[in-house]
């Protein structure tokens, strides 16, 4: 099977694209899709495409660019070329450069497949003896790496199936007795962010190619989880005892230390008899995980019968003592009050004592902290979604679980404290950009009192002029149009609804004087009081009372 990458700055165009190509039923696997030149470029030594089917108007690098850098650096890739334009610059660019097929938008499921069979032909023509035996094996990695990770996932749950795979993708070595080994790196997702542009991928193939250079002599198999941020290292017994994962991986923790400045920490799973086990067995490593403290920096195999070689400082014992608690059930309620009633500076006092707190708790677990920062955010409660959005740490759901630092958590309460604080600042800002909504919803909850525009102003701390204006700009009315309108309407509603006496509804109204009252409900409706009933009793329909202001 060949790997194909889709190139296009409209996510619309590549979905479309890789739909299409999944539907042509050849012999190739959409692996990756990129929006423009440069960042295919940075995934094509991960991805490993065998063709390549790019657009030509792209931002940051264009097709003519990325298509010379294709053919200067990776002349083996085969390039389909799909735009919306015909111009000649465009198709002396894929002339020049090698390119299988120049196909015009709208792409048709004839003519992609066409370009798409003759891509594939030059491909496999292209490749030499070493190149296909390099594929294969290649391919085999990939296949076990997804099988591992299916089986981990439970998306493959039946044990025949389980065992009829494994002994096709897992021979060598078989797989009996095993324990799961799962390594994270602290700082992960900072490190991606800040010095390879966001790219977790670009740092995980960096990571994977120090992980294979340590452990090519050993029986194992190593997969990524599915986040892509830890590998997963499957050790058949007996050669998996904590102190001989420990020598096992100290090479490879003093490796990424040096070269990326992140240090390595493993959960060591206890013994499983089958693979169909996989699934409790990254659970219980991942756990174990967590029990590392989160200021530890020395590299350690965390067992359930303890820690494998570092200072008690790095880890808890394996009774799992409680981690250090942070933030207690007193101060959650005054932050949860905080946020709800718009005080930012004392939102913000609570969470810089909380990174304190933080920083001074040495025993602080990993797994504690994050549970920590749970806290934080069910003290949001209902203002979460409106805080979190704009910030890519606090909406991601698995924003919290890549706090595996103090750095880390610092940045968290940092971005959470900053969030908080905008949230505040915009909620004030719309309530005093719209106090006319306040005003008029006490209006239609106050309108029978006896109270004017000089009151109103005086209640809202507003200058009677100012609020005149203002009022007429929301509403379309002025103030004492709004009021009579609400009064007649309810007067409507009273005449058709009830028997009271009109003299009695004019004063539920509003009005003390009935003759002024109807003389108010004439002009508004065009009828009196008395006409008005009349004419709801008698089955015709009344004037709508709105239609006449």
């Amino acid at each position: 099977m060949l790997n194909v990458m889709v190139v296009d700055d409209e996510p619309w165009g590549r979905k479309s694209v890789s739909k299409m190509i999944d539907e042509l039923g050849l012999d190739v696997e959409v692996v990756a899709e990129a929006r423009n030149g440069a960042e295919a470029l940075a995934l094509i030594p991960i991805r490993k495409p065998h063709i390549i089917v790019t657009d030509m108007n792209m931002p940051v690098m264009n097709g003519r660019e990325f298509l010379e850098q294709l053919y200067y650096r990776y002349n083996h890739i085969k390039v389909i070329v799909i735009s919306g334009h015909s111009q000649f610059e465009y198709m002396k660019a894929a002339v020049a450069y090698q390119a299988c097929e120049y196909v015009l938008k709208p792409v048709s499921l004839a003519d992609l497949k066409g370009a798409m069979v003759k891509a594939m032909e030059a491909s496999r023509s292209h490749l030499s003896f070493e190149q296909r035996q390099q594929l294969t094996n290649e391919m085999h990695r990939v296949r076990m790496e997804t099988f591992l990770q299916n089986v981990t996932g439970r998306r493959i749950a039946n044990a025949a199936d389980i065992v009829a795979r494994s002994a096709e993708l897992l021979a060598d070595p078989p797989i009996g007795r095993y324990r799961l080994a799962v390594c994270l790196l602290r700082r992960f997702r900072e490190l991606a962010e800040t010095k390879f542009h966001g790219n977790a991928d670009l740092l995980m193939y960096s990571v994977e190619n120090m992980m294979d250079e340590v452990t090519r002599d050993a029986s194992l198999y190593v997969y990524k989880s599915d986040d892509r941020t830890r590998l997963c290292l499957l050790l058949p017994e007996p050669e998996a005892g904590g102190d001989a994962v420990r020598r096992l991986l100290l090479p490879f923790h003093e490796a990424v230390c040096r070269m990326l400045e992140l240090q390595a920490i493993v959960g060591l799973s206890a013994p499983r008899e089958r693979l169909d086990q996989l699934p409790e067995a990254f659970e219980e490593a991942c756990s174990l995980l967590g029990r590392h403290t989160l200021q530890g920096t020395e590299f350690a195999v965390q067992t359930s019968q303890g820690p494998e070689g570092a200072p008690d400082s790095d880890t808890v014992s394996a009774s799992g003592s409680a981690s250090a608690e942070v933030l207690g059930g007193f101060d959650a309620k005054l932050l949860q009050q905080a946020i709800a009633a718009g005080q930012a500076p004392a939102a913000r006092r609570l969470l810089d004592e909380f990174a304190r707190k933080a920083e001074a708790a040495r025993t602080l677990t990993i797994g504690g902290a994050q549970k920590e920062l749970r806290k934080l955010a069910d003290a949001a409660g209902s203002e979460w979604p409106s805080i979190a959005p704009d910030r890519p740490l606090l909406s991601d759901p698995r924003g919290i679980d890549s706090v595996t630092s103090l750095s880390a958590l610092l940045d968290y309460v940092a971005q959470l404290s900053a969030a908080v604080e905008t949230h505040i600042r915009a909620k004030a800002a719309l309530s005093a950009d719209h106090p006319m909504r306040d005003i008029a919803a006490y209006l239609d909850e106050h309108y029978f009192e006896d109270i004017g525009l000089i009151d109103i102003a005086t209640r809202y701390h507003l200058d009677p002029s100012y609020l005149s204006r203002q009022f007429k700009a929301a509403t379309g009315e002025n103030f004492i149009e709004y009021v009579t309108r609400k009064r007649m309407e309810k007067a409507c509603e009273l005449l058709c609804g009830s028997e009271r006496k009109i003299n009695d509804i004019s004063e539920l109204v509003g009005y003390e004087n009935q003759r002024y009252f109807s003389q108010v409900f004439k002009k508004f409706t065009g009828q009196t009081p008395s006409e008005y009933r009349e004419s709801g009793a008698s089955g015709g329909a009344p004037q709508d009372a709105t239609s006449k202001n």
